[in-house]
């Protein structure tokens, strides 16, 4: 059993069907930057990441994002596009894997006990894809009870701010983690290539920037109130996204 069904329903963001689904139970889930850790994807249950991406039905997984791009429809053809899209994840590489073996029954449901028990003394990644607070908060409550580490992060903070409990605040701008540090959290911060870290930020040991010193699974840092660290974490922005990221701030 490599991967489970956490929760399949309605999005608290906006109530259409997603499923919640952590990999690598049994083959220790890994990336380059994250090294070993059960990964968690939160996923359009009715249709592949690039499809949902495309026409915005990412809402219900990562609503008012940012980083999501903006669905355009081609005047002449009347096909929807994303353009503009600066998230770092590669919706073609993990979510659509997962996203495809979810659509042939690979992934089975498993009571919240269960889950719990599958999970406890692993290290976890929230939102490996999708944002943690489209899932119900007693979903985490339970299933994240007996894990030994975890990492995550929200953009809905200002919304779930419970949130704090289990994750990071990512914030796109110094006010962004103003507020967010007044709600409670901790915060992640992705910051342009020539914006300089702010007092009481320490940058992320596995990015580029601080030469991939070391993988998420290691570090530990961003597990919000969780997580013994003090200092938040800041980001040069990265990932197949990271130029439309500049242009956008160049532009804003």
């Amino acid at each position: 059993m490599n991967g489970i069904i956490l929760y399949r329903g309605p999005s608290v963001i906006d109530g259409e069907p997603i499923v919640c689904i952590a990999t690598g139970l049994e083959t220790g889930g890994s990336n380059s930057k994250t090294g070993h850790m059960v990964q968690v994807y939160i996923l359009r249950a009715d249709m592949n990441p690039l499809k949902a991406s495309q026409i915005g039905a990412d809402h219900s997984i990562c609503a008012g994002c940012r980083h999501r791009g903006k669905v355009v429809t081609d005047p002449k053809t009347g096909e929807r596009k994303n353009v503009g899209r600066s998230c770092y994840v590669m919706l073609w590489r993990g979510p659509h894997v997962v996203w495809d073996a979810f659509s042939r029954g690979v992934y089975v449901d498993v009571p919240l006990p269960k889950a719990r028990k599958l999970l406890a003394r692993r290290k976890v990644r929230l939102g490996a894809y999708g944002d943690p607070a489209a899932v119900p908060f007693r979903i985490w409550e339970q299933v994240l009870d007996l894990v030994s580490e975890l990492s995550g992060y929200t953009h809905l903070w200002r919304e779930y701010p419970m949130l704090s409990a289990f994750c990071m605040a990512s914030c796109d701008s110094e006010q962004d983690r103003v507020e967010a540090k007044a709600l409670g959290f901790r915060t992640f911060r992705v910051r342009g290539k020539d914006d300089p870290k702010l007092a009481g930020e320490g940058h992320c040991p596995a990015s580029k920037e601080m030469g991939k010193a070391t993988q998420c699974a290691q570090c530990l840092l961003c597990g919000g109130a969780r997580s013994s660290a003090k200092a938040d974490i800041t980001i040069i922005a990265h990932g197949a996204g990271a130029s439309n990221y500049e242009r956008a701030k160049e532009a804003a």
